[in-house]
């Protein structure tokens, strides 16, 4: 059997039978398809233990916060924690929307700007970071798809508002 996967940048990713109708499909045998089937297969079982990452990045987050609040800014200490801010809301931001929790992602990735190249965070910033832990552990909780009625849409906004320019949003 012979069949058809669209690759990136095509409208769908939908597995057809190979018309030849396009130069960016690509046949693909029968073992080729038994590979997709299983990376499909593998990214389901990761989804469902998903909620458990986010929580454990979530409780990555607030210790990196409570460093944040414990070491005066200057600090090698609050600047690590600025930087574990950032490599936490940025694994986030990359994983989550791939297990569904499309809130997440947009949650971080504005959260994810405000701390890249930070090396003092404010209480505002601090602030910010503790309202979105609460967020992640609620979306964790409420599982893929949950978009806790725009509660993370009200905290991207404020990000966006003090924290970003126009072009970073």
């Amino acid at each position: 059997m012979t069949a058809t996967y669209r690759l990136a940048g095509d409208a769908s990713a939908d597995i057809a039978p190979f018309d030849g109708a396009s130069d960016s499909d690509m046949p693909l045998d029968d073992e080729m398809l038994a590979a997709i089937a299983a990376a499909e297969a593998a990214v389901a079982d990761m989804a469902e233990d998903y909620p458990a990452l986010l929580l454990q990045d979530t409780a990555t987050l607030k210790g990196a916060v409570e460093s944040l609040q414990a070491y005066p800014p200057g600090t090698d200490g609050h600047m690590t924690a600025c930087a574990s801010a950032f490599g936490t809301l940025h694994d986030i931001k990359g994983q989550a929307a791939s297990f569904g929790f499309d809130a997440a992602t947009a949650l971080s990735g504005p959260l994810c700007e405000m701390m890249r190249e930070t090396v003092r965070a404010d209480a505002r910033m601090a602030g910010l970071l503790e309202a979105a832990c609460a967020v992640f552990e609620r979306l964790a909780a409420a599982g893929p798809g949950a978009d806790l009625d725009g509660e993370a849409t009200a905290l991207i906004a404020t990000v966006r508002a003090g924290f970003l320019t126009p072009s970073e949003t």
